[in-house]
C-alpha cells in the first residue's frame, strides 16, 4: 500500500472521527502508509495534488516536474505524463493557503498583491515539503517580484538577479519556461536586447505552443523599440508554426493580437480592428485576462484611426466595467478614458477615470504618465 491508496483508503472508510479508538486506528494507517513514502512530516504525499490543464482537470500525485512535463502518479498507481502546455496551474496536496492564494493573484496579474501574500506562509508549514512544492513557492516570490518591477517601471536589476538565481537552483521546475520569458522581458526593460533575445529562445526549446510563444515574446520586444514592420514578420513567422491544440490556439491568438497592435501602430488601423473583431468572435467568454487584453488593444486601434473616439471610449469602458479584475489593462483602459472624456468634454469623467486609477494602481507605469 502507497502512501496515496493508503491515505485514501482511510478516508473512504468514514474512519476520520474526533474521538475513540478508531480515530486513533485510521491514524496509525496513514503514519504507516507515510513512513511507506519515506516522511513523517506533513501529509503533502497523501494529499491529492491536482493539474488543471486547458481541457479539464486531474487529481493525483505529483512524482515529477520538468519544464516540459508533469507527471501525475493516479490512486492506481498509473503515472500520466502531462505536457506543459496544457498546463494552467498545479495545485498540491497540503499546500500552504498562501501559496494558492498568491498564485492565483499572480495568474490575474496581481503581482504586489501576490508578493505580499507569498510572504504570509511560516517556514514551518513547509516542513516535509517535497521539492516540487518548494520549488512552487520560489517561483511565486520570483515571478511576483519581476512583474512588480515590469509594471511599476521600478530598475529591473534586483528582479533580474532573483530570476537568474531561480534558473540556476530550480531546473526542474515546470515553471522554467514562465521564468526565462520573464528574463527576457526584465533584460529587454534594462537595454540589454541581444541577451533578452537569448533568454526567450529558450522557450523555442520546448513544445509547439511554446515555439509561437517564443516568437511572440521577441516580436514584443521589438514592439518595444518602435520596430512594427520587424515584430509584425515576427508575430506572422509565430502563426506559421503548427500547433494544433486548445493551448496553441491560445498562444496563436496572442500572436494575432500582436499583430494588430502593430498595425495600428503603423496607420492600417482598419485591418487592425478587424483582426481584433474576428479574434473577440472566436474567443471563449470565460477567457477574462485574455478579453481585457484584446479591448484595450481594440481601444488603441480605434483611437490611432483618429475618428473612432465613441468606439474607443466603449471599447475601454468594457475593460473597466466588465474585465476591471486585471491590474495591467485595467490600469491602460483608465488612463486612456481619462483623457478620451477630455476629449469629447467629458471633465468629470476624466477626473473620476484618473482618481480611480491613481488610488487604485499608483505605482503603475499608467498613473505615474497621467500624473504627467
Amino acid at each position: 500500500m502507497n502512501g496515496w491508496n493508503g491515505f485514501e483508503e482511510v478516508r473512504m472508510r468514514g474512519q476520520f472521527n474526533l474521538g475513540g479508538s478508531r480515530w486513533l486506528k485510521a491514524l496509525q494507517v496513514v503514519l504507516v502508509a507515510a513512513c511507506t513514502t519515506g516522511g513523517l512530516g506533513p501529509l503533502f504525499a497523501q494529499v491529492a495534488d491536482r493539474v488543471i490543464t486547458t481541457d479539464g482537470s486531474l487529481t493525483g500525485r505529483v512524482v515529477s516536474t520538468s519544464p516540459n512535463n508533469v507527471d501525475l502518479e493516479d490512486r492506481d498507481g498509473q503515472t500520466k505524463t502531462v505536457s506543459i502546455e496544457r498546463i494552467r496551474e498545479v495545485q498540491f496536496g497540503g499546500e500552504p493557503p498562501a501559496l494558492r492564494s498568491a498564485r492565483s493573484m499572480l495568474a490575474r496579474g496581481r503581482a504586489a498583491d501576490a508578493l505580499e501574500e507569498i510572504g504570509q506562509i511560516d517556514p514551518a508549514e513547509l516542513d516535509g515539503a517535497e521539492q516540487f512544492l518548494l520549488d512552487d513557492v520560489a517561483f511565486v516570490k520570483t515571478a511576483a517580484v519581476a512583474r512588480v518591477a515590469l509594471a511599476t517601471g521600478a530598475d529591473p536589476k534586483d528582479a533580474e538577479r532573483q530570476v537568474a538565481d531561480f534558473l540556476a537552483k530550480h531546473p526542474k521546475s515546470h515553471h522554467v519556461y514562465d521564468i526565462h520569458e520573464l528574463h527576457g522581458d526584465l533584460l529587454a526593460r534594462a537595454g540589454r536586447p541581444e541577451q533578452a533575445l537569448a533568454a526567450y529562445s529558450q522557450l523555442s526549446a520546448g513544445p509547439a505552443a511554446m515555439k509561437v510563444r517564443a516568437a511572440s515574446a521577441r516580436a514584443g520586444m521589438l514592439f518595444n523599440q518602435k520596430k512594427f514592420e520587424e515584430a509584425i514578420r515576427e508575430y506572422e513567422a509565430a502563426l506559421k508554426i503548427e500547433t494544433g491544440d486548445t493551448a496553441g490556439a491560445a498562444q496563436r491568438a496572442a500572436a494575432e493580437l500582436g499583430k494588430a497592435r502593430c498595425l495600428s501602430q503603423i496607420g492600417r488601423n482598419d485591418a487592425a480592428i478587424d483582426l481584433v473583431r474576428a479574434i473577440i468572435k472566436r474567443t471563449d467568454p470565460e477567457e477574462k485576462e485574455f478579453l481585457a487584453r484584446v479591448y484595450t488593444v481594440l481601444g488603441g486601434a480605434y483611437r490611432a484611426a483618429g475618428d473612432k473616439d465613441q468606439d474607443a471610449l466603449i471599447s475601454y469602458l468594457t475593460v473597466d466595467l466588465v474585465y476591471n479584475s486585471f491590474p495591467e489593462t485595467h490600469a491602460e483602459a483608465l488612463y486612456n478614458l481619462g483623457e478620451l472624456w477630455d476629449k469629447v468634454s467629458n471633465p468629470e469623467r476624466a477626473r473620476e477615470a484618473r482618481k480611480v486609477l491613481e488610488e487604485g494602481y499608483p505605482a503603475s507605469t499608467w498613473a505615474k504618465k497621467a500624473a504627467g
